[in-house]
């Protein structure tokens, strides 16, 4: 008896720490969003400041990368450039800046001189924002978009567009 109790003692054992379920592992928890804002413009009536609402708000421990589109590859492809950035131009430097809360994003322009001298930075521009769950903001280089996109398992192709008002 003791010898058939031995037996089936290892048989389960055996057989229960040979199944597992990696493979059916869905992620549930890694909410992710990329959206696009074309046509903004920095006017001195607002301060050189656009406000973007974000609806619904995010998590508390969310984190937002937002990306300026700020040219082409010779094969077509966007060029997306995180913000903060400073360009240093003739005129004097120029800077984008944001900042976010859970219910919206803020990009400003700063410059030494004004903004609108150079058009080509302060209107009709197009901005990419990615909302990263926290924990994975961690494990990325989120300075590289494409790198960011990847983790998130996303071509960025499927980008929900803003109009601003």
């Amino acid at each position: 008896m003791k010898r058939i109790f031995l037996l089936l003692s290892v048989v389960s054992t055996l057989v229960f720490t040979s199944c597992n379920n990696d493979d059916d592992i869905i992620d549930t928890d890694t909410i992710s969003e990329v959206f696009e804002v074309p046509n903004v413009n920095f006017i001195a009536d607002g301060d050189f400041t656009v406000t973007i609402p974000l609806e619904p708000q995010i998590f508390t421990s969310d984190v937002v990368l937002v990306y300026r589109l700020s040219g082409t590859d010779p094969l077509g492809d966007d060029i997306w450039e995180q913000i903060p950035t400073t360009y240093f131009l003739d005129e004097g430097t120029l800077d984008y800046f944001t900042d976010f809360s859970r219910n919206s994003v803020s990009i400003y322009l700063d410059a030494e001189f004004d903004p609108l001298l150079r058009q080509d930075f302060s209107l009709n521009q197009v901005f990419r924002i990615v909302i990263v769950p926290g924990f994975f903001s961690n494990s990325v280089d989120v300075s590289d978009y494409d790198a960011v996109m990847n983790a998130l398992n996303t071509s960025g192709n499927g980008v929900q567009v803003i109009e601003t008002r």
